[in-house]
């Protein structure tokens, strides 16, 4: 495994670890702050024990639309950041949506939203 495939699994082992197994990390239902816009986080509990979608790829809302996610951070920690030239090159909007879940874990969420 080369050294970067193995950083790639160790960020989402970590990210992982964040949502998994705890009713108190429940990311369902949490109101989110976009801009001067909010909108309520759509997931589901899966046979895994963790919520789909997870937070770390897209955050779809309940009232239309999907944030694909570029950086990702919870309580001022920077857990993931993809390529910045593939979001330089992206020509869209970026937005970024603050939430915070069940036992107070603060999210920082920036990406490209997208209407549905």
């Amino acid at each position: 495994m080369s050294a970067r495939r193995a950083a790639i699994f160790a960020a989402a082992v970590a990210v992982f670890a964040l949502f998994a197994g705890s009713a108190y990390a429940s990311h369902a239902g949490a109101v989110a702050t976009c801009g001067g816009d909010t909108f309520t986080l759509r997931a589901a509990d899966n046979s895994g024990g963790f919520q789909s979608p997870a937070p770390d790829h897209v955050l779809i809302f309940e009232e239309g639309g999907v944030l694909t996610v570029f950086r990702l951070s919870v309580d001022g920690n920077v857990v993931l950041s993809r390529a910045e030239v593939g979001q330089a090159n992206n020509a869209g909007t970026e937005v970024t949506c603050s939430f915070t879940i069940g036992d107070g874990a603060h999210f920082e969420v920036t990406g490209l939203l997208t209407a549905r």
